[in-house]
């Protein structure tokens, strides 16, 4: 199952890769994937959902939970934190598994092989006692899944007026990343059905299964020709809005800059929870209890204690 315990410090681990390239993917976006201007999603024969709160800050996209919270109660009356966060996730990930996972190999890989890194840490998910796992970069493959929905899977938020719908999955396709000498499958964007900007790391395929949140019909993997289109379109993506910050080879620089840098303040830039940055005007808030971790609100620290607590009095 999907663990997010913190990493020992200084270590290399393929959690801290996956949530850097998350946390400098959204910095090179200014509004969520499949965002349409007049603010309202549909996709096949989905409830049409409003991104009021999206939509609707005046700087653009939210750059963290807090400031998203913040305008949705404002806006649409949301009150439910939790709900809120899975909206939250929802929308910053929507249509980005393909993107981040083909990322990953095409880019972040070879850039951490140009380096001189061949292989990273695994330790979140295995058992008590058992030593840190090593995982080969080169064994690393982009997997496509498809699948049903177990439930009907809802999304509960409020619309205008107050009026309450739901957004509900009817099934389709996602991405993630598996090594194929090991078993172990990494999912940056499980999130976004599951409510969670972490990335998920599972055992093993039926472990992954049993944590999806719909039946998994084929589990394969990802056809080089596709790999090769995504990774075009997002180069090609980058060209036309004239921001080479957000061109792939960048980001997977940057990512692997930090990864690399061996600053125990890494994970001060960024959210522990939503992996969002500070707002305008506004620091980071520290954990004051380990002095490791920061949030960008105090909502995403009270979502992210459960995760949290065992590190935090580790230390």
């Amino acid at each position: 199952m999907p663990n997010g315990t913190e990493s020992e410090e200084g270590e290399l681990t393929m959690e801290k890769l996956l949530s850097l390239l998350v946390y400098e993917w959204q910095l090179s976006r200014t509004s969520p994937m499949g965002k349409p201007i007049g603010g309202v999603e549909t996709r096949g024969n989905e409830t049409s959902i409003a991104l009021t709160p999206l939509t609707m800050y005046e700087k653009g996209c939210p750059p963290n939970f807090g400031v998203f919270y913040d305008t949705a109660k404002s806006l649409d009356g949301m009150e439910n934190k939790r709900d809120a966060f899975r909206w939250y996730a929802r929308s910053r990930l929507y249509y980005s598994c393909s993107t981040l996972c083909v990322a990953f190999v095409e880019f972040v890989v070879p850039e951490l092989k140009r380096r001189g890194v061949d292989e990273v840490t695994v330790s979140s998910v295995l058992p008590s006692g058992t030593k840190t796992k090593k995982v080969c970069l080169d064994k690393i493959r982009v997997k496509s899944v498809f699948y049903t929905p177990k439930n009907v899977h809802v999304i509960r938020f409020h619309y205008f007026f107050g009026e309450k719908r739901d957004l509900i999955e009817v099934g389709g396709s996602h991405n993630n990343l598996e090594c194929s000498d090991t078993g172990l499958i990494f999912d940056p964007t499980l999130g976004q059905l599951t409510g969670s900007m972490k990335p998920a790391t599972f055992l093993s395929q039926d472990l992954f299964e049993k944590g999806f949140c719909g039946e998994v019909m084929q589990y394969m993997d990802s056809p080089g020709k596709d790999i090769q289109e995504q990774k075009q379109r997002d180069v090609d993506m980058a060209a036309m809005n004239k921001k080479p910050a957000s061109h792939p080879k960048r980001i997977a620089q940057r990512v692997v800059d930090l990864f690399l840098s061996g600053e125990s303040d890494a994970e001060t830039r960024y959210c522990a929870s939503c992996l969002g940055i500070a707002a305008d005007g506004r620091k980071l808030l520290r954990c004051t209890r380990c002095n490791r971790v920061c949030y960008c609100s105090k909502y995403c620290q009270i979502l992210d204690w459960k995760s949290h607590k065992t590190m935090c009095f580790g230390n």
